[in-house]
């Protein structure tokens, strides 16, 4: 479940968007701050005269500081605008600042009719709904209420805050406070329904490529005629890898590769993970072609710190060189785009290059990633768009690694992996496991 925090920065209303989602799940978590729309201090007490340009809420008892008639309610408005269509799970609480701490203080929350903007005489005081919530004490900094029940999605809503105990004032920063750290809020928790991502077409190849081996992943179970599927570990990975069913699986068209949260013992040690990862050693391995893999990524903006499942090769003589044609990395600072790199060796020298959708990320749904490896130039795509190209004038070490012409033979086989943990990270609490890289086709050309 992805979670994204939205903050307004403007001082009447909140409007609400979701800088991410996994469509893993059929909604993603999300939560937003509102800042209050009007605050005053309705009071009892007549010579406090025009209360609406104060930089302080007050709170007092009906008996305040020995006066019978000298109570103060704090009313504070805000304006929720754009919640998601079927946002639901809302939950809500108002916050307000204290500069002191009073212990055996109990205030209530109400939900109040009408606005928060009046010059805070008794007579104008709105009409109060039952306590939503209540607390026993004031804590330096700032206070919070359940007001929950009083938020059902986008409109104004208003709450007075009535202090019970205590015989003298407590005050409260306003929305006036140059301190705009202090300022009342209302802090909203929902569940956003994931949106429909846009089909992605799969590209056709340019003139001349055929088609000389792919994987549609139609059957029940791995093709082990094309895929080997490893029992192992890496020592780069937090986990253990393995060809067992719950971490190698293919149904309904597609190959999944699931990570899970288990304890699981491999190379003499119990690791906290385990992952899978195929490959095509021993049997099939190609020089020069173009590579492709519709990929769903498991990756969203907050669930999936640790994850990064990738789709590259590697040559069967065990030498220099790797081609990735997409590594998908997670977490909050990778998410958003795909890596496409090549390798020389792993002191590393190496060319990578971060591709950022234009709209949208990897995990939104399936997304088409290829490589064109062809004498003297490789070139990458995403959804048949040209991202990057590397050449002998480029990258030096291109032609000698890759090769500049048909004299060049080696030969390089396919990989799909699920790295957990490592060089970008470990899973956090946030990281939401099981996780499945989904692959719907693996295709290869050549001229």
């Amino acid at each position: 479940m992805g979670r994204a925090t939205v903050v307004a920065t403007a001082a009447s209303a909140l409007l609400v968007s979701i800088t991410g989602v996994t469509s893993a799940t059929a909604s993603a978590a999300a939560s937003a701050t509102v800042n209050a729309s009007a605050d005053t201090t309705y009071t009892q007490v007549v010579q406090d005269g025009d209360n609406s340009a104060r930089t302080t809420l007050a709170t007092c008892p009906s008996l305040c500081d020995g006066n019978p008639s000298g109570e103060r309610m704090a009313v504070v408005g805000f304006t929720v605008a754009g919640l998601p269509a079927g946002a639901s799970n809302i939950t809500a609480r108002l916050e307000l600042y204290s500069w002191t701490a009073f212990a055996s203080t109990t205030t209530a929350v109400h939900q109040a009719s009408g606005g928060a903007g009046g010059a805070g005489t008794w007579a104008s005081k709105p009409t109060l709904g039952a306590a939503l919530d209540t607390s026993t004490a004031v804590t330096a900094g700032y206070n919070a209420w359940n007001v929950s029940s009083a938020v059902k999605g986008n409109g104004a809503v208003t709450f007075a805050v009535r202090q019970s105990t205590r015989n003298t004032r407590v005050y409260w920063a306003s929305k006036e406070s140059t301190n705009t750290a202090a300022r009342p809020r209302l802090v909203i928790s929902y569940t956003a329904p994931s949106p429909t991502p846009t089909p992605t077409p799969t590209p056709s190849p340019g003139p001349g490529w055929r088609l000389v081996w792919s994987d549609e992943f139609d059957g029940t179970a791995l093709n082990t005629a094309k895929w080997r599927a490893r029992d192992s570990y890496v020592d780069y990975d937090r986990a253990c890898i393995t060809s067992r069913a719950k971490n190698v699986f293919v149904a309904n068209g597609s190959l999944t590769i699931r990570a899970q949260k288990e304890n699981y013992t491999c190379g003499g040690a119990t690791r906290p993970y385990t992952t899978g990862y195929v490959d095509t050693i021993g049997k099939a391995s190609f020089t020069y072609g173009r590579f492709e893999a519709r990929i769903k990524s498991p990756n969203g903006p907050a669930n999936s710190r640790g994850l990064w499942p990738a789709f590259w090769m590697r040559p069967d003589d065990g030498g220099n060189g790797e081609i990735d044609v997409t590594e998908l990395p997670g977490g909050a600072s990778y998410y958003k785009a795909a890596t496409a790199a090549i390798f020389r060796d792993y002191k590393p020298t190496k060319n990578d290059f971060r591709y950022t959708f234009p709209t949208g990320h990897p995990g939104d749904g399936f997304h088409t990633y290829t490589t064109e490896w062809e004498p003297g130039v490789i070139r990458w795509y995403v959804d048949g768009r040209e991202i990057w190209r590397r050449t002998g004038d480029t990258t030096s070490w291109l032609e000698e690694t890759f090769g500049a012409d048909d004299t060049y033979k080696r030969k390089f086989h396919l990989r799909l992996n699920f790295q957990v943990g490592g060089w970008l990270g470990d899973p956090d609490a946030a990281t939401v496991l099981p996780a499945d890289f989904v692959v719907d086709h693996v295709r290869v050309w050549q001229r």
